[in-house]
């Protein structure tokens, strides 16, 4: 379970690089999204928000790759398995396609000159 999310989590990070193509640097994305994966998906746990905002936080790939699997370890039960297990197979298909899509898109825009 928790190898899918350390998967998502990679790609996601090649997703955030990928902007690159059109943008010079994509650290501060990365900067971004790490702080929000440590904040959100490991010192506070989904309980600690307001009940309106945990609907939208389990729709996050905050929820997949750190905060599922380890609640998972915490507290099983075959419910959240499978609620988490079928989340991140969906994360891991977008993220590959949407990987993919912007990858062709930057590699026609990309233009290389000298050496």
């Amino acid at each position: 379970m928790h190898y899918f999310g350390i998967i998502i989590n990679s790609i996601i990070k090649i997703l955030i690089s990928v902007i690159s193509f059109w943008i010079e640097d994509s650290t501060p994305f990365h900067w971004i999204y790490d702080k929000l994966i440590l904040i959100i998906g490991t010192m506070f746990p989904i309980e600690m928000f307001p009940k309106v905002l945990r609907p939208i936080i389990k729709c996050t790939p905050i929820y997949v790759v750190t905060y599922g699997p380890a609640k998972l370890l915490i507290n099983f039960s075959f419910e959240n398995f499978i609620q988490v297990f079928i989340a991140q197979i969906i994360y891991l298909v977008i993220t590959i396609i949407l990987t993919i899509i912007l990858y062709e898109k930057g590699v026609k825009k990309l233009n290389v000159n000298g050496g």
